[in-house]
């Protein structure tokens, strides 16, 4: 380091011990990096694995439950969406009406008729 010193002939200049070029800047976060990169990469592929574990796991279960992995959301919403749970609910008047018209049609007994209105006068 004295061989690019400008001072060194000067007898007032003191070297106070500055860090040489056998050290590095960063100090040991520079000599760590690689194991870093390492823990980082293994960390990585492995998240990596086992997001495609659950991704197989999820398009086999689909499969076995007789769905299209593929289309899976939007076959659910589309059977959300026509259940009888987010249909409008009619008034008394109109479950009635319907129900005497199907006694009406014969589609069902007078003994079921009576029980149904019943259930629905309670209601």
């Amino acid at each position: 380091m004295d061989e690019f010193n400008p001072f060194r002939d000067d007898p007032e200049f003191t070297d106070f011990g500055m860090i040489g070029q056998e050290t590095s800047p960063g100090g040991a976060v520079f000599d760590a990096f690689p194991v870093f990169m390492l823990v980082f990469a293994v960390l990585f592929m492995a998240a990596v694995g086992f997001i495609i574990f659950v991704g197989v796991r999820n398009y086999n279960a689909s499969r076995r439950a007789g769905f299209d992995p593929f289309t899976l959301q939007t076959e659910l919403a589309t059977r959300a969406a026509n259940s009888r749970m987010l249909a409008p609910q009619q008034n008394r008047e109109q479950r009635l009406a319907e129900l005497s018209d199907l006694l009406a049609r014969q589609v069902i007994t007078r003994e079921e008729y009576d029980k149904a209105r019943l259930k629905i006068l309670t209601e």
